[in-house]
């Protein structure tokens, strides 16, 4: 089935705070997902299979978002979230290269960002795209550590 990436804004709050509601033990409000949103530099892609936002029967529907922002030459991944039946099939990936994408258009030149040190899937996912860990966040999630990890965004030299 197709997958289409649309532009998040302010309207599609509630759906985006149900989608992390699904992933996320510690889900983030509509109100927060609107304050994210608002923030000056912040953008959003919501993963649409089928062609609709609307839930639907079967595969079709929302099946992941991606929020980050860029400001100032860096990035940050705010949240990402791919729902349990779209797991494994490269959406994540998909989601993340639109951020990183994005934000060099946008002229950063580092992204961050912070995940649980027990996320396997999505440790190995930011792996893969080149993010390295730079520090921790003791506790940060209820208790559970936080990596913080860095990706360069600039192009390889020429010839590399």
């Amino acid at each position: 089935m197709q997958v289409d990436l649309v532009p998040a804004a302010l309207v599609h709050a509630d759906l985006l705070a149900a989608m992390h509601r699904i992933c996320f033990a510690e889900p983030w409000s509509a109100p927060s997902m609107a304050a994210s949103l608002a923030m000056p530099g912040t953008h959003g892609a919501i993963a649409v299979a089928g062609g609709s936002l609307a839930p639907s029967p079967g595969d079709s529907g929302p099946a992941g978002f991606v929020l980050w922002r860029a400001a100032a030459g860096e990035a940050e991944i705010l949240t990402i979230a791919v729902l349990p039946p779209w797991r494994c099939h490269g959406l994540g990936r998909r989601l993340l290269d639109a951020a990183t994408a994005d934000s060099r258009r946008h002229g950063a030149e580092t992204m961050f960002l912070e995940v649980a040190a027990g996320n396997d899937a999505a440790l190995a996912l930011y792996h893969r795209v080149g993010f390295a860990p730079v520090g921790i966040r003791k506790g940060y999630y209820s208790g559970v550590d936080a990596l913080t990890m860095r990706l360069d965004l600039t192009p390889p030299p020429a010839g590399h």
